[in-house]
């Protein structure tokens, strides 16, 4: 029992959880409804998008990269699965052909990080703002709309009284972890992002690692934004944004993935997203200024990966003693 105990102590995600029942119980205090059962699917409604996000994101910050075109990727799958539904594309076509385009710009990215050497904050900080210029200059800013009702449906509609949004976040994250932390593949993610040095020595190569990675980061990404498409009906070139990908970002890290690769789990990531949400949603119920939420998410994103620092460089002491 003692053992249990120490390791659910040690557990590096009992401070996110901790963190989430205190701001639930002070916002229940506050306002009745903060438990209530519509306001509990209303918080995993809000944070299923930037779940599944993150879940993309986990794998390439564990693998040792950064994507920070997922802002831009975002509406770019939006955008190119509503003018493809407009010009009289069927629904399931058009998620394909969006998709396929936010892969096509992973694998750019993949490419000017592998073979043309750019960092990867140069390079999907590029392509963010390239994108997204080339969205709102494509659409002349101007959303689309008028989309058939089985593509509305995709997100709209509840089963068992639970948004489809919150199965679809499940079902992504479910799959990201058994990746991660039970094939190879993941394995190798891991190894390269601990030390890319010792994992080419083993035969994991970069190039194909990148391609993976960030193209999965950019479809991923894409689906993000048909999602929003479907449930609010409308295809914003507006949407995403550097506000979606930061966002994404810093429950990634808040949720104990490092910054410095190797490190990760979709766990602590799905973590980090629930607590944005209640945050979000604890300011609404007590009638607070909304703009504390990036007071908060600044001080935990910073604590977090003080943190990190800080284990990292006690497990390094360790190992040279």
């Amino acid at each position: 029992m003692k053992n249990v105990l120490r390791r659910i102590a040690g557990a590096p995600q009992l401070g996110l959880i901790v963190i989430i029942v205190l701001l639930v119980l002070i916002a229940q205090s506050a306002n009745p409804q903060a438990l209530a059962p519509a306001n509990i699917v209303e918080i995993l409604r809000s944070s299923a998008l930037y779940f599944i996000g993150a879940s993309a994101a986990t794998l390439v910050l564990v693998g040792g990269g950064l994507d920070l075109s997922i802002g831009s990727l975002f509406a770019v799958g939006g955008v190119s699965a509503g003018i493809a539904m407009n010009a009289g594309v069927p629904w399931p076509l058009a998620i394909l052909l969006a998709l396929l385009v936010c892969g096509v710009l992973g694998l750019v990215n993949a490419s000017l990080i592998t073979w043309v050497g750019v960092p990867p904050f140069i390079a999907t900080l590029g392509m963010l703002f390239a994108a997204s210029g080339v969205v709102v200059v494509t659409t002349w800013g101007v959303p689309r709309f008028g989309f058939p009702t089985g593509f509305t449906d995709l997100a709209q509609l509840n089963l068992f009284g639970i948004p489809l949004l919150v199965f679809y976040a499940v079902a992504i994250g479910v799959l990201a972890h058994v990746v991660l932390q039970h094939t190879v593949f993941g394995y190798n993610i891991r190894a390269f992002g601990g030390s890319a040095a010792a994992a080419r020595a083993n035969g994991i190569r970069a190039s194909q690692m990148n391609i993976s990675l960030y193209v999965i980061s950019a479809v991923v990404a894409g689906l993000c934004g048909v999602l929003l498409a479907s449930r609010v009906a409308t295809a914003d070139p507006g949407a995403g944004g550097t506000g979606f990908a930061f966002q994404v970002l810093a429950a990634v890290i808040i949720g104990g993935t490092s910054l410095f690769g190797g490190v990760g789990t979709i766990t602590g990531t799905a973590l980090g997203a629930l607590l944005f949400a209640v945050i979000n949603n604890s300011l609404a119920l007590t009638n607070t200024n909304p703009q504390w939420q990036n007071v908060a998410t600044g001080v935990i994103l910073v604590t977090a990966v003080a943190v990190d620092h800080l284990r990292r460089k006690r497990r390094f002491t360790v190992r040279s003693a």
